[in-house]
């Protein structure tokens, strides 16, 4: 994605950015629980600059726009400091941030001309706001538009039973894995790289790994739980004892690693009755992140014009 300024800025492209914040928009009813998941999920603090010119200081120097809207050095700052883990702040790169703040901009703008703020239900969002008007606002807006963009999705009885019946003999079993869970999809392939290399699992996630089991084995995990998303299951059921997986991305940003500690069955069959719902919800879901990265890659296509990244901004 590049736009020329008018000003004939230097402007760098914007790459692929793995770490999409489309899944957060599936948020649709999901929990954060981990700290660095807010830096999908939050929108940036652009608003506190609604105008000025490019200054000097850190509040005024422009990193991005959206339009009108501006991300300044000093709100790119804030959300690393806030929400990239002090050891992965180093690591990051830049532009996955600034993707994901563009992308944040466009869909909200999108929310707005499509009067989703009209709606009683959002109006009663926005009318329960007590602070930070402006940042929460954006967020009720950006999740309204999830909604719709994913509202009606559903997949076949036929796909529903193809799925089930290439994978009915995964659901006698359960797992249990230690896992590394890292913010950073880069940090992620360097320690997939060094676990081919023959490092030891354990001791890389007491490194590197965000959750509190440190690279503990978890309890055992039956397919179906939903603990999982349907792509890890698929990925950690498949495993041998003592086998990773390749880096996994969350539906909240974040990359994980599992490693099979212990598979085990317990039950000799199940019928395609007792995981229909279960399969639906989460292929629907599936279908849902797909349809909305098409939505939103159409919106960004859209809005070449208006996009500016000035990343040169962040080294001065």
């Amino acid at each position: 994605m590049r736009k020329e300024s008018a000003k004939k800025q230097s402007v760098r492209k914007e790459p692929m950015n793995k770490k999409r914040w489309l899944p957060w928009a599936i948020v649709i009813g999901a929990v954060v629980v981990l700290v660095a998941v807010l830096l999908i999920l939050n929108p940036p603090f652009v608003q506190s600059i609604v105008g000025g010119s490019d200054g000097d200081g850190a509040d005024t120097k422009i990193v991005a726009r959206v339009g009108s809207s501006k991300l300044t050095l000093q709100d790119y700052q804030t959300l690393v400091t806030l929400y990239v883990p002090p050891e992965s702040r180093n690591q990051v790169d830049p532009m996955e941030i600034i993707s994901v703040w563009i992308e944040q901009e466009i869909v909200y703008r999108q929310a707005k001309r499509m009067g989703l703020e009209k709606r009683d239900t959002v109006r009663a969002a926005l009318d329960q706001l007590s602070f930070a008007y402006e940042i929460n606002r954006k967020q009720v807006l950006t999740q309204a538009w999830l909604s719709e963009a994913s509202k009606n999705i559903t997949v076949s009885q036929d796909k529903l039973r193809g799925y089930f019946n290439a994978h009915k003999e995964e659901f006698l079993y359960e797992v249990k894995v230690s896992q590394i869970v890292v913010s950073d999809p880069i940090v992620a392939t360097q320690i997939h790289q060094q676990l081919k290399g023959g490092a030891d699992f354990l001791k890389l996630a007491e490194q590197h790994t965000l959750d509190p089991l440190k690279g503990e084995p978890s309890s055992y995990i039956p397919r179906g739980s939903g603990l999982l998303t349907l792509a890890m299951e698929d990925a950690v059921f498949a495993l041998g004892h003592g086998e990773f997986t390749e880096p996994l991305f969350t539906p909240q940003g974040l990359s994980m690693i599992f490693k099979l500690i212990d598979k085990r069955k317990v039950r000799k069959d199940i019928e395609f009755k007792e995981v229909a719902s279960y399969l639906q919800a989460m292929l629907s879901n599936e279908r849902a992140e797909q349809v909305i990265a098409q939505k939103v890659d159409s919106l960004k296509n859209a809005a070449q014009s208006e996009i500016e990244i000035r990343i040169e901004n962040l080294f001065y």
